[in-house]
């Protein structure tokens, strides 16, 4: 089997994505030292599974300006709530509203995605088994 280049947006997520989400997971719970529980464990398989998903339908994203124009707000909105909360405004409005952004972002990335996986993958399979039925009752 040959990898065309629709595949390197899954590589690169199933190679990349699960150490980092694991990483953040880690600095955002500061479980680095965590023993005795299969917390860890459960994480990573949680975050692996997901990953794995995500690797496996990036086949379908043939537009990758609004996913990763939202990855890039939500990455900046990650930072922007961790310098306000370093510097002691995290009940200002400011933290409020940049939270909120991070919010609507992941939102805007969820949408742009599941759009594009029913637009490119559902709706040619549904397309090609209809036209599959039509062939198979004409020979009726």
């Amino acid at each position: 089997m040959r990898f065309s280049r629709s595949d390197w947006p899954g590589i690169v997520i199933a190679v990349l994505a699960g150490p980092a989400l694991m990483f953040l997971f880690l600095a955002a719970t500061e479980t680095w030292g965590h023993k005795g529980t299969p917390l860890l464990g459960f994480m990573a398989g949680n975050i692996g599974l997901a990953v794995g998903l995500a690797a496996l339908f990036s086949r379908f994203i043939l537009k990758w300006d609004i996913p990763i124009t939202a990855i890039l707000a939500i990455i900046a909105a990650v930072g922007a709530v961790k310098w306000i909360q370093v510097s002691g405004n995290d009940g200002t409005r400011l933290a409020t509203g940049v939270k909120w952004t991070g919010v609507i972002a992941f939102v805007v990335l969820n949408v742009a995605v599941a759009w594009q996986l029913v637009t490119n993958g559902v709706v040619p399979l549904l397309d090609r088994f209809d036209e599959w039925r039509a062939r198979r009752a004409a020979d009726s």
